[in-house]
C-alpha cells in the first residue's frame, strides 16, 4: 500500500477501472471506495460521486480492510459480485 501525501483529486466517472469495495462509516455519509486496479479513493459526494480523492494506490484487499476499519469505516459493501452476475 502506497499512501499519497498529497491531495489528488481523480475525476468520476472512473477511467479504465471501477469500484470493487465499498466501506461505509458515519451512518452511510461517508465511505472508502477500493477500486478494482487498487487505489483507496473517498468519494465525493458519496452516493453518484463527481470526484474522488486519492488516498493510495497498489491497495490490496487484505490492507484496506484494516485501513477502512481504523477510521471508522466498518460497514463493507462487496460491488465485485454485483457488476459481474
Amino acid at each position: 500500500m502506497r499512501e499519497v501525501e498529497r491531495y489528488v483529486v481523480v475525476d468520476a466517472p472512473l477511467r479504465r477501472d471501477r469500484e470493487s469495495r465499498r466501506w461505509y462509516g458515519g451512518g452511510g455519509s461517508a465511505c472508502l471506495v477500493l477500486t478494482a486496479r487498487g487505489r483507496l479513493l473517498e468519494p465525493y459526494p458519496t452516493f453518484g460521486p463527481s470526484s474522488y480523492r486519492l488516498l493510495a494506490r497498489k491497495v490490496s484487499v487484505s490492507e484496506a480492510n484494516p485501513y477502512a476499519t481504523a477510521h471508522g469505516y466498518r460497514h463493507l459493501r462487496v460491488l465485485d459480485a454485483l457488476q459481474h452476475p
